[in-house]
């Protein structure tokens, strides 16, 4: 269930607690009409708070027309005329705009660092208002990074602010989303507790949406509690008021397995046909395979092959719409009918299909979870660094005081000779001492920051306070990934798993520092490396392809011959060269990352090679061409990019390939 988020001057239709932004063709003319109008005010260069206004107000419908990028711009001209006006609450409005760019663009560090700053100036002129939507906005950027106690903490704020207002809308806003958290947490009792508090507004809102969500949500809890009469009780109330929204045929299919699940089969039956005939009615694809799949599980027992045929067609529009999740449960549904009906052959080949599949989701799952822990771990990361700036201040002044001293201590000695010399004595131990102190905690701090950022950048940063974000016109990213990590990692103590990926990971640092590339992170197995930065360079193709063959080389060595307590395991490896925007994010637990098309692409390489091989982009190939052997794989299908024709990079030419050294190995 994902939250509502709180915006201004929008159109929302929503079920379940979801908001979709709507805009009908006489929305958009009008909006087209406004921005010509905020434009032309905007032009006449005034220089005043109803400047700002209207900059802010600009930047706002420009994001509801998706000119995103133009909509920050504006934003960034309407904090610079508000810092020089002292205007803190436009400052903080146009800090809010560029948060809600950036979410839509999933940038989510972005988004924490724009809309803290905002909460931040809200709190600093009291703006209730200001406080109650930045704290609901941002419980949604951390329930979105799988932090679920700080988005509760947001949430409890944003409720807090709410209730003080008397605003009917943000509390029931926020009481939906701490009810879906608690839902998420599995602690029903105090998420239908919340979801009551909603119930009193209702009647006199009169939302559809904050109703249909006040329902569903009530539904679905009941439903995980088991207590289907009540799961059927809302979702039958919910199906009322959606008669004629694109939800409806979602809410029938759970309707209809819950009527399973008490053992009214044929009505359930009932329910899924007519939730496929009306989601077929509509055009959407996605409710239609849910249907499908539900209907399939009920015929699953009862009549292998009819659930056999539904199944299929279920299939089918599942791959046309590349649904991993629902085609998973489709396969592990044909498998048990196939079995059902005495075709081992093929219940064998779909369960190998479902397992797959189960593997790919659980390794996107569990970068999910990383992703949250991560985040948290960031957030708390960027306090130390900045607890040890601050301590570096207090040794300076620390420094300077002992200064102050040892002049105190020269003019005191001109008087009492004998008492210099013993003073100079214990001086000179308590200075040895205390330099010796200050030389290791700058050294720390030194240290840490080197192991965190690029030599360069935090360089730049010690001498400035903050980083400038850079564009790179060449870099070169590879990524690499273990196949099959995830079912091992459940059958091996933690102990072990992490003696193994820090051996394979040590190994792969000390290639990048042979080569002269940038570690920028890794998540999960997955390691995630540059060539070209921070310092511009025209080999790092090449020093990366070689750096991939090295990779290659450490994981078939372990294969063969691996160390005592280290899992063998099989790489891939992608690689793609072009544009990326680097920089440090956030002002507190700053980490050095890059963006961009070529990052993703880079990404989309390695989930499309075959273990042990490197598989490149067509712009590297351009790149490396003359110096390595390539073999063209043709055009191949990449997720929200299209066709893309890719290359294995067999070896340096004149040398033999990686493939015919792997075979050698095997001969001999």
């Amino acid at each position: 269930m994902m939250h509502l988020l709180l915006r201004v001057v929008t159109k929302w239709s929503t079920i379940a607690g979801i908001f979709v932004l709507t805009m009908t063709p006489q929305i958009t003319l009008a909006q087209n009409a406004s921005i010509d109008s905020l434009k032309a005010i905007v032009q006449t260069g005034k220089q005043d708070t109803t400047m700002v206004v209207a900059l802010n107000a600009l930047s706002s419908e420009l994001i509801q027309t998706e000119e995103l990028e133009e909509a920050k711009a504006y934003a960034d001209q309407a904090i610079a005329l508000a810092n020089q006006l002292d205007f803190k609450k436009g400052k903080a409005y146009a800090l809010k705009n560029i948060g809600i760019a950036e979410y839509y663009q999933s940038n989510y560090k972005e988004v924490l660092n724009y809309w803290t700053q905002s909460l931040q100036t809200f709190e600093a002129i009291q703006d209730t208002l200001g406080i109650a939507n930045l704290a609901l906005n941002l419980g949604v950027v951390f329930y979105d990074q799988g932090s679920h106690a700080r988005a509760l903490d947001y949430y409890l704020q944003s409720l807090s602010f709410s209730e003080k207002l008397g605003d009917p809308v943000r509390i029931t806003s926020a009481l939906v989303n701490i009810g879906s958290v608690y839902t998420e947490l599995n602690d029903y009792d105090k998420a239908i507790n919340y979801y009551e508090q909603v119930e009193p507004y209702l009647a006199t809102l009169k939302n559809i949406q904050l109703q249909s969500a006040y329902l569903w949500g009530l539904g679905e809890v009941y439903s995980k509690k088991g207590d289907h009469e009540n799961a059927l009780k809302y979702y039958n109330e919910a199906l009322v008021i959606n008669k004629n929204t694109s939800d409806y045929a979602h809410i029938l299919t759970a309707i209809g397995k819950e009527e399973r699940q008490i053992g009214n089969v044929q009505k359930a039956i009932e329910y899924f046909d007519l939730a496929f005939k009306t989601a077929e009615d509509s055009d959407l694809p996605l409710d239609q395979v849910r249907t499908l799949l539900a209907l399939g599980n009920t015929y699953k027992e009862s009549d292998p092959k009819k659930a056999l045929q539904v199944y299929k067609t279920a299939e089918n529009l599942a791959m046309e719409i590349e649904t991993d999740e629902e085609l998973r449960d489709i396969y592990q549904g044909m498998a048990l009918a196939y079995d059902a009906a005495g075709n081992y052959k093929n219940a064998y080949a779909y369960q190998n299909k479902y397992l797959d599949l189960k593997d790919k989701i659980f390794n996107i799952e569990t970068d999910d979870k990383i992703r949250g822990l991560q985040f948290d771990f960031d957030l708390d990361k960027k306090e130390d660094e900045i607890g040890l700036l601050e301590k570096e201040a207090e040794i300076t002044q620390l420094l300077a005081k002992r200064q102050q001293y040892v002049i105190y201590g020269t003019v005191l000695g001109l008087l009492l000779v004998f008492v210099l010399a013993v003073g100079s004595y214990k001086r000179y131990r308590y200075v040895k001492k205390t330099n010796k102190i200050i030389e290791e905690e700058k050294n720390r701090s030194e240290n840490l920051l080197l192991n965190i950022l690029p030599d360069e950048t935090a360089l730049e940063l010690k001498q400035f306070g903050k980083v400038k974000a850079k564009k790179f016109e060449s870099v070169t990213v590879m990524f690499t990934d273990f196949k099959g990590f995830t079912s091992y990692s459940q059958n091996l103590s933690p102990e072990l798993l992490v003696k193994t990926v820090d051996y394979y990971f040590s190994k792969f640092d000390a290639i990048m520092e042979k080569y002269d590339l940038e570690k920028i992170k890794t998540i999960g197995d997955a390691y995630m490396c540059a060539g070209g930065l921070p310092f511009p360079t025209k080999d790092h193709p090449y020093k990366m392809v070689q750096a991939a063959f090295e990779i290659a080389q450490v994981m078939e060595e372990t294969r063969l011959k691996p160390p005592k307590d280290i899992v063998p395991f099989d790489v891939r490896i992608g690689i793609n060269t072009g544009v990326i925007i680097a920089g440090v994010v956030g002002t507190r637990k700053f980490a050095y990352d890059i963006w961009g098309d070529t990052v993703n692409v880079a990404a989309r390489m390695e989930s499309l090679s075959e273990p042990g091989r490197v598989n490149v982009s067509q712009s590297t190939y351009l790149l490396i061409r003359d110096r390595y052997n390539c073999e063209h794989r043709g055009q191949i299908h990449v997720k929200n990019k299209g066709m893309m024709d890719m290359y294995y990079v067999n070896e340096k030419k004149d040398e033999p390939s990686i493939k015919a050294k792997k075979e050698n190995i095997i001969n001999i």
